[in-house]
C-alpha cells in the first residue's frame, strides 16, 4: 500500500493545464472532490470493476434531493443497477442499439441531417449549435419512441433541463425538479397518445409491450422510458459539434476526408478521443479497493477523467496530435465495462451523417474563430458557440 498519493484537484481550472496520462508519482491522485484516475490503464480498470458503483444517486442527494419521485427514479434506473437487473433493463434497449439496428436507420439520419441543412441560410455563417448538432439528436430521438417529429423541440428542451444535474451546481435544484416533473407529465401523455392510436414497432412500442405481456413492471417501463429520453440529446449534441469543430481546424485531415469519405468513421473516433463531451465519469468505492497501489476506502469517491486517459502518452503515441488512421484507437469516451454507453454506436453513426454531408455539399467549410466558444468546465468539453462559414454548396 502506497501511503503518499499525488495531489490533484480535477475540477478546478487549473486541471486543464494537465496534458493526459498519469501524474509523475502515478496514475491515480486525490484532491477535495476524491480520487481522480488519471491514466488509461487505471481508468480502464476503475470502469470495468463493478465494485465501483455509479456515483448519479449521490450526486443527486448532495444537491439535496433526498426523497421524491426524481430521487426514486434515479435509484431504480439502469446506471445504479448492476448484475442480474442491469442486464435485464440493458437487453431490450439494447435490441434497439446494436450495430445491425444502428446501420438500418442510416437513411432515417440522412433525411433528418439533409432535412436540418435545408432549413439553414447557408449562404452566411451559420450557428452550427442552435441550427443542426442539438437539433439532431431529438429528431432522431423521436424516431426511436415513435413520437411524431414535431415534439422534438420539447424533447430537446428535458433533457438539456433534466442533464443540467452535471453542471454540479446546487443552486439549480428547483430547476432539476421542474425538469423531471415535465418530463414525466410528457412520457404519460405520449405513451397515452401512443396507446390511442396504437403500438408499432418503436422502441418505446417494444417497452410497453413487455409490460403488457409482465416481462416488465409499469414501474420498470416508466424508468425506462425516462432514461431513454433524459439521455437522448444534449450530449450526443456537443459531441456532434465538438467532432466538427476539430475536424475542420484541422485542414490537412479535413482534405483528405473530403477527398476520400471512407475515413470518415476513423476520424470520428479520434476526434471523439481528442475532444470527449463526457470528460469526467465519477464513481463511488463499495468496499476498500487497491488501485494503482493505493487503497482507496469504501465510500470514496473516484473520478474516472476521461479526457486525461484519452491522452494518455503510454497508450497514445503523440497524443495531443490529431492522427488519421491511428492504430489500437480505443478511447475511453464512451466509457467501458458493463456500463459503456449503451447508444455510443447510434451516436458515432449520427456524428459521421453530419460529417458525411459537410463533406459532400460543403468542402469548404470552415469554423469562424472569432464567433465559436469552446470550453473546458469540470472535466467537460462544452460548446458555447459554434459558428460554420459553409462555403459554397457544391
Amino acid at each position: 500500500m502506497t501511503t503518499t498519493v499525488p495531489a490533484f484537484e480535477l475540477f478546478s481550472p487549473q486541471a486543464n493545464g494537465h496534458q493526459g496520462g498519469a501524474l509523475p508519482d502515478g496514475g491515480i491522485a486525490v484532491g477535495s472532490d476524491g480520487y481522480a484516475v488519471l491514466s488509461y490503464q487505471l481508468s480502464t480498470e476503475v470502469l470495468r470493476n463493478p465494485r465501483f458503483a455509479n456515483s448519479a444517486l449521490r450526486l443527486m442527494e448532495e444537491f439535496g434531493i433526498n426523497d421524491g419521485s426524481v430521487h426514486g427514479f434515479r435509484a431504480r434506473s439502469i446506471i445504479m443497477q448492476d448484475g442480474a437487473q442491469q442486464l435485464r433493463l440493458r437487453t431490450p434497449l439494447a435490441r434497439f442499439m446494436g450495430p445491425a439496428t444502428v446501420q438500418n436507420t442510416r437513411d432515417v439520419l440522412t433525411d433528418i441531417v439533409t432535412g436540418i441543412f435545408n432549413d439553414l441560410k447557408d449562404t452566411k455563417p451559420v450557428d452550427f449549435h442552435a441550427g443542426v448538432d442539438r437539433r439532431i439528436p431529438s429528431l432522431v430521438y423521436c424516431h426511436l419512441a415513435g413520437a411524431p417529429q414535431s415534439d422534438a423541440p420539447k424533447v430537446q428542451e428535458l433533457s438539456e433541463r433534466t442533464l443540467a444535474l452535471l453542471a454540479r451546481d446546487p443552486s439549480l435544484k428547483t430547476d432539476i425538479l421542474s425538469a423531471y416533473d415535465d418530463l414525466f407529465r410528457y412520457l404519460n401523455d405520449l405513451m397515452e397518445r401512443k396507446r390511442g392510436h396504437g403500438l408499432g414497432d418503436d422502441m418505446l412500442s417494444h417497452l410497453m409491450t413487455l409490460a403488457d405481456e409482465g416481462k416488465l413492471t409499469a414501474q420498470e417501463l416508466f424508468d425506462e422510458a425516462t432514461s431513454m429520453l433524459e439521455a437522448s440529446s444534449v450530449n450526443t449534441g456537443h459531441q456532434i459539434g465538438l467532432v466538427v469543430w476539430n475536424l475542420l481546424r484541422n485542414p490537412e485531415v479535413w482534405e483528405q476526408i473530403v477527398a476520400d469519405p471512407t475515413w470518415i468513421p476513423t476520424a470520428v473516433v479520434e476526434a471523439l478521443r481528442l475532444y470527449p463531451r463526457t470528460g469526467v465519469i465519477s464513481k463511488i468505492a463499495t468496499e476498500d479497493m487497491e488501485v494503482g497501489g493505493i487503497t482507496i476506502p469504501a465510500g470514496a469517491d473516484v473520478h474516472v477523467a476521461v479526457w486525461s486517459a484519452n491522452r494518455d502518452p503510454e497508450r497514445f503515441e503523440n497524443p495531443g496530435e490529431f492522427v488519421l488512421g491511428r492504430e489500437r484507437n480505443q478511447p475511453l469516451t464512451f466509457s467501458t465495462g458493463p456500463h459503456n454507453c449503451l447508444g455510443q454506436g447510434l451516436a458515432k453513426v449520427e456524428i459521421e451523417e453530419v460529417v458525411s454531408h459537410l463533406a459532400r455539399h460543403y468542402p469548404q467549410a470552415s469554423v469562424v474563430e472569432s464567433e465559436s466558444a469552446i470550453s473546458q468546465t469540470a472535466g467537460r468539453w462544452t460548446i458555447k458557440k459554434l459558428t460554420v462559414d459553409l462555403g459554397p454548396r457544391s
